[in-house]
């Protein structure tokens, strides 16, 4: 807290303009005019999700042993700088503040005048890039996936958290982890089986 006090990086909330709209874990702020930048803040006491193996669970198919479990703060930052590595300038940390009585990690991003992508459209552009889907055969719209010359892995890839303006594929909102551990082992077995 004492680092975001010496960067004033704490932010009233009367400075993101007037809500318009949010899902799961954020709240928008700002026109949604196409070029300006919109502000994203986490919501009540969420910050998205993290993958997590969870060894416990049997089962033939290997991605059942995944689960999605609640980040945390750090996490949520962690997730930001890798997802700035795969999209370069697309989000931008502006501060914290407290909204609705909660701690809210506030970032920006453009508003884009956009659809959600399709499957066949995120396929094709995580391929070329070199990513493998992590998925047993009866899913046939991975939202998992992952780079094994690169260790990362992507998830919650999909809906409306990939979309597509002019011509190129946007991930606005998908969970970007470089794996360690036993979750690293799972997903480079799964990546030499699959």
């Amino acid at each position: 807290m004492d680092w975001a006090t010496d960067e004033k990086l704490w932010m009233r909330s009367e400075q993101l303009g007037e809500k318009n709209s949010g899902r799961m874990e954020h709240a928008v702020f700002g026109e949604r005019v196409v070029g300006k930048d919109v502000f994203k803040a986490t919501k009540g006491p969420k910050f998205g999700f993290w993958p997590n193996l969870d060894a416990s669970v049997v089962s033939s198919r290997l991605d059942e042993c995944l689960v999605m479990r609640p980040a945390t703060p750090l996490q949520y930052l962690v997730r930001l700088l890798h997802l700035e590595h795969l999209s370069p300038g697309l989000n931008w940390l502006e501060g914290f503040t407290m909204l609705d009585g909660h701690f809210s990690i506030v970032t920006s991003q453009p508003w884009y005048d956009a659809r959600n992508a399709t499957w066949p459209e995120i396929s094709a552009w995580l391929r070329k890039l070199g990513f493998i889907p992590v998925r047993s055969d009866v899913y046939d719209d991975p939202t998992r996936w992952y780079h094994p010359l690169q260790n990362l892995a992507l998830f919650d890839v999909g809906g409306s958290n990939v979309i597509h303006s002019d011509g190129q594929l946007v991930p606005i909102d998908i969970i970007p982890v470089v794996p360690m551990g036993a979750l690293q082992d799972f997903l480079q077995s799964f990546a030499h089986r699959g």
